[in-house]
């Protein structure tokens, strides 16, 4: 809630910052699943009864269900000990949730861009308003992200130890996850072809908020600097206020607005309007995958968390640093020589790291077999996909 005078400090800004760096001490995974809702019979969006009504009985892992914009579902597994367990929580609980939609007539589709429906907001909420008010004025891609467009999101503590050593790495290895599990092939912004429209739908909507944090010496300073250069787009108050582009956090710190000064709640809930790939909540947030199948989504979980691993630090320390070809993985995936070459190292080593755990090395092997190796990714598995989101061809860069 706003506040009649100033009373953030740039100090208050660097602690919060370094609380979204600071880890609990103790590793946990978890996986957040997205999935478009269609009606079995007509392939219309369900009705927000028919969603709100599957939230109201617990589900037998414990994972949480939100409804996105769209009427796409959010499966939340809890914090897992390890990959293994969150996979597993997040198939029981998937399993559960399908039955439920099926009980109303609704079914789940795992795309990553669902191109049968014109883009729609359906979550009468005043941020999503605001949200949708706030992209419009861009173009249409911000709809298009808000109602069409679902993934899987990995979530990975940081070190255990302390130290930002996974934040770096992420960051510099984040791209050939992309381009590993791209899964969304169709025509770009720039005329070209892409393996992960997704992502350029992404990367299209307000860059202040969705590139890459760039990375320097100092996480906590480089978390700061984003956020207070990044845009407001809804002040949360009551009642709440949706500000049109142009305001970064950093203009509301210091010059205010008619509805009060920030607090530091304010900027919190900021935090959370902010959407690059790799995001730090006090873990990390891997936001660049797009949705996939069962199968593929638990070998994406094996091998993101697998390449934290303390055991194959050096080797994966060794592997190139493709952080700046974040456009370049969704664009041309494992085709682009450089991210193509680092996959498949990538994929090796994490392969060799899981020897003899079972399913782990099973599944990544039977990933790697049937893409990696031979230099495919989901999405040359799967037409391209008819995308009316981007309103002009450009060959300039998109962020």
């Amino acid at each position: 809630m706003p506040v009649p005078q100033r009373s953030l400090t740039c100090n208050d800004v660097r602690r919060i910052a370094e609380e979204s760096l600071t880890g609990s001490g103790s590793d946990r995974v978890g996986i957040e699943i997205e999935w478009p809702v269609f009606q079995t019979a007509s392939l219309a969006r369900p009705a927000m009864a028919d969603l709100q009504a599957v939230l109201v009985e617990p589900l037998p892992a414990g994972g949480s269900i939100t409804i996105e914009p769209g009427g796409q579902i959010e499966l939340s597994t809890t914090p897992c000990d390890s990959a293994v367990a969150a996979v597993a929580a997040a198939e029981i609980d998937a399993a559960a949730l399908r039955d439920r939609l099926r009980s109303r007539s609704l079914a789940m589709a795992a795309c990553a861009v669902d191109t049968l429906r014109p883009p729609q907001r359906i979550l009468n909420k005043p941020r999503y308003a605001a949200m949708e008010n706030f992209y419009s004025v861009r173009g249409p891609e911000g709809l298009w992200m808000m109602a069409n467009t679902a993934s899987v999101q990995i979530n990975l503590s940081h070190a255990s130890r302390g130290g930002h050593r996974r934040w770096y790495l992420m960051n510099r290895i984040g791209p050939l996850l992309v381009a590993l599990f791209a899964n969304s092939p169709g025509q770009g912004p720039d005329g070209r072809h892409w393996k992960s429209v997704r992502q350029a739908i992404w990367s299209r909507i307000d860059p202040s908020r969705t590139k890459p944090v760039p990375v320097g010496d100092s996480p906590v300073h480089d978390w700061a600097s984003y956020a207070l250069a990044a845009d407001v787009f809804y002040i949360n108050a009551e009642p709440g206020t949706a500000i049109a582009p142009g305001l970064s956090f950093g203009d509301w710190l210091t010059f205010g607005h008619e509805v009060g000064w920030p607090t530091a709640n304010d900027l919190r809930y900021h935090l959370t309007t902010l959407f690059p790939p790799i995001r730090p909540r006090g873990w990390l947030e891997l936001r660049m995958l797009d949705a996939l199948t069962p199968e593929i989504r638990s070998a994406a979980v094996y091998i993101a968390s697998t390449a934290l691993d303390d055991d194959i630090a050096t080797e994966i320390d060794e592997l190139p640093d493709v952080g700046h070809l974040w456009l370049a993985a969704a664009r041309d995936g494992l085709e682009h020589p450089v991210l193509g070459t680092a996959a498949r190292r990538l994929v090796d080593l994490c392969s060799s790291a899981t020897r003899g755990s079972g399913d782990v090395a099973s599944t990544i092997d039977a990933f790697a077999d049937e893409y990696t190796r031979r230099g495919r990714c989901p999405a040359d598995d799967i037409a391209d996909l008819t995308v009316t989101a981007f309103t002009a061809q450009s060959d300039q860069p998109i962020s």
